[in-house]
């Protein structure tokens, strides 16, 4: 008994202390645990405060932000370093994040005006409550003085050091003493410098040092820029790794380029467009080889190609008031030899006009502008008026003058054809020709700047194989002219004339028509001009038309359009001149152009049409 007590009372005294300790300690895990969920979801209120609000208020919060005392540049650039407005968007924003960032604008607004070299800029900010419960965000701006450029040092080391072309480069940085930091102008003119340098040949340039020192202090500042030029490399023999073209060939497309010419980006840039631009590659790969440099520093080029798809098929189907629905066909040979020529089949069908056309091209000289071409088309048209078969057989030379593409032709042409109710005429002309015309629009599906030109000459005698003398003349222009933001104005203008010594047996495809959706709207196509005794049209020896037109773009891919057309086709004198007007809708498609009008003709001719209106419609689209 007494021991049994003893061996009990010992292990009582060891058993109680130890359980008060375990007690004590879970107590103090638990304690630990509390308080770092209290901590870690106080520092979440502080970064994300929408989430600490987002129970108290569910109502949004709406801020008005005024900044004055800068405008312009300076503005949209505080607006847009302004944590605050970036802000405005999200759903969860509260009241204590709006107090938070308001705080940080200051900040924002001076960052924002440093890039301009405003460094000592001031801002005081007030935010206020409204009377309908939103805040007013308000920024006071005193930008202070721009700082100024005391010291401009601009180093080149390397070979190029002393090269006079560099020098001038350095001469001609537009940022000199005493002039306003502007740090955007400043990036500008560094990386020009840089790509200069390059395009002289220095591929390799580097840049050692770029640093602008602005002393806030004195509101001064020091540019300091250190460039190594390499060495200067030059453009050495091209290798071709190709199997379809001949080389000499290939190289006529690369005619501005020429061994010796300093090596640059913008060299090998040049050379791949070249080559990509001729349609015979998918893949043009340019990769200079400075492991085998020779004399002068000439750097080898090799080039990869490979060829793009030999053939081409594509379709086409349209609509216009003219000619009626069409279906089109054109297949593409791209590549039919060693030397590059190529050819092509259209095919064109509608009830009105139809077209078979065969074409073969011979590159020549500068083969991106130049080349010679052998064209063979048969075409009929059928109207109430004109009913005729024209077989053609042309033979020119296409080339550019700068911006003007140009043709001199030899055509053949035999026609059968039938005006109103005269017998059937059958005409055989062997012409001689040229043509010119220029396009020079904006970019933009809408442009709203820029003109065109086409014109042509052509005349055939009966001393060389033609059943009749005759000499045509032809002309016509469209000029676009900017009006407001949105719209344009369209002024288009056409003169023709011709001189036969028998005009019976002048083809109908040479005579002047006008009326129709390019032409004078209100009246129909080739509605207007001589007639004979029954009435019927029968085509004029001139033409001048006229139109203008406003275009108005009311939103992405729509535009209105009102329109007024005068003019007339003619043999001896303009007698009656033909006036419509009236209003059409154009839709942009990636497409295609839908467009449709409403013409009315402004002079009654019971002759011509007893049609109150003319209704235009026309889209073609590829496939």
């Amino acid at each position: 008994m007494y021991k049994c007590k003893t061996l009990f009372n010992l292990n009582k005294q060891i058993i109680v202390p130890v359980f008060l300790c375990f007690q004590v300690i879970i107590h103090a895990i638990i304690l630990l645990l509390m308080f770092s969920c209290c901590h870690a979801a106080d520092a979440e209120s502080q970064n994300h405060p929408e989430k600490s609000t987002q129970k108290a208020s569910t109502q949004p919060v709406e801020v008005a932000i005024s900044i004055t005392g800068i405008e312009g540049e300076l503005k949209q650039n505080a607006l847009a370093y302004l944590e605050l407005k970036k802000s405005l968007n999200d759903p969860h924003f509260s009241k204590a994040w709006l107090q938070r960032l308001h705080k940080k604008a200051e900040k924002n607004i001076k960052d924002a005006l440093q890039p301009f070299g405003y460094y000592q800029t001031k801002v005081t900010g007030t935010l206020q409550q409204t009377e309908d419960s939103s805040w007013l965000a308000q920024y006071t701006v005193v930008p202070g003085k721009q700082v100024k450029i005391t010291e401009v040092n601009i180093v080149i080391t390397g070979p190029g050091k002393n090269d006079p072309e560099i020098l001038a480069l350095i001469d001609n940085f537009p940022i000199k003493k005493g002039d306003p930091l502007d740090h955007t102008q400043y990036e500008e003119a560094k990386a020009n410098i840089t790509t200069g340098i390059g395009r002289l040949g220095y591929s390799q340039i580097t840049t050692h040092s770029k640093k602008v020192l602005v002393d806030t202090k004195n509101n001064t500042a020091n540019i300091n820029l250190e460039f190594a030029s390499g060495t200067k490399f030059y453009l050495g023999a091209i290798h071709f790794h190709q199997d379809m073209l001949n080389e000499d060939f290939i190289l006529s497309y690369l005619q501005n380029i020429k061994t010796g010419d300093p090596l640059s980006q913008n060299t090998l840039l040049e050379l791949q467009h070249a080559l990509y631009s001729s349609g015979y590659f998918s893949l043009v790969d340019i990769k200079p080889d400075f492991e085998h440099v020779k004399n002068r520093d000439q750097v080898p080029v090799n080039i990869t190609l490979k060829p793009a798809k030999r053939h081409k098929i594509s379709f086409g189907i349209g609509y216009d008031t003219e000619i009626e629905a069409n279906v089109s066909m054109r297949w593409q040979h791209r590549r039919l030899n060693r030397y590059g020529h190529y050819g092509d089949i259209l095919t064109k069908l509608a009830p009105k006009k139809s077209t078979f056309r065969v074409s073969y091209w011979i590159p020549t000289g500068d083969p991106s502008r130049d080349k010679y071409g052998i064209i063979t088309s048969v075409e009929t048209e059928d109207t109430d008026t004109t009913d005729r078969t024209t077989f053609d057989l042309e033979t020119g030379y296409w080339f550019a003058i700068k911006e003007w593409e140009n043709t001199l032709f030899t055509e053949y042409r035999l026609e059968d054809f039938v005006t109103g109710n005269d017998p059937s005429t059958t005409t055989e002309l062997l012409s001689f020709g040229a043509r010119t015309q220029r396009v020079n629009y904006e970019q933009g599906l809408f442009p709203r700047r820029g003109w065109s030109v086409y014109g042509e000459i052509r005349g055939a005698t009966e001393q060389m194989l033609s059943d009749i003398d005759y000499l045509r003349l032809y002309l016509k222009s469209r000029l676009l002219l900017p009006v407001t933001r949105k719209g344009r104005l369209v002024l288009r203008a056409e003169l023709g004339m011709a001189e036969s010594n028998d005009y019976d047996s002048y083809p109908s495809s040479l005579r002047f028509y006008a009326g129709g959706d390019q032409s004078v709207r209100g009246y129909d196509w080739k509605a207007l001009g001589p007639k004979d005794r029954e009435g019927n049209v029968i085509g004029g020896r001139n033409i001048i038309t006229g139109s203008l037109e406003y275009d108005h773009q009311v939103a992405e891919n729509w535009v209105v359009a009102g329109f007024y057309d005068a003019g007339n086709a003619y043999n001896d004198s303009l007698d009656t001149v033909y006036y419509g007007a009236g209003f059409g809708i154009r839709y942009i498609s990636p497409i295609g152009l839908i467009k449709t009008d409403i013409g009315f003709p402004l002079k009654s001719d019971d002759d011509i049409s007893d049609n109150n209106f003319v209704f235009y419609f026309g889209f073609e689209m590829n496939l």
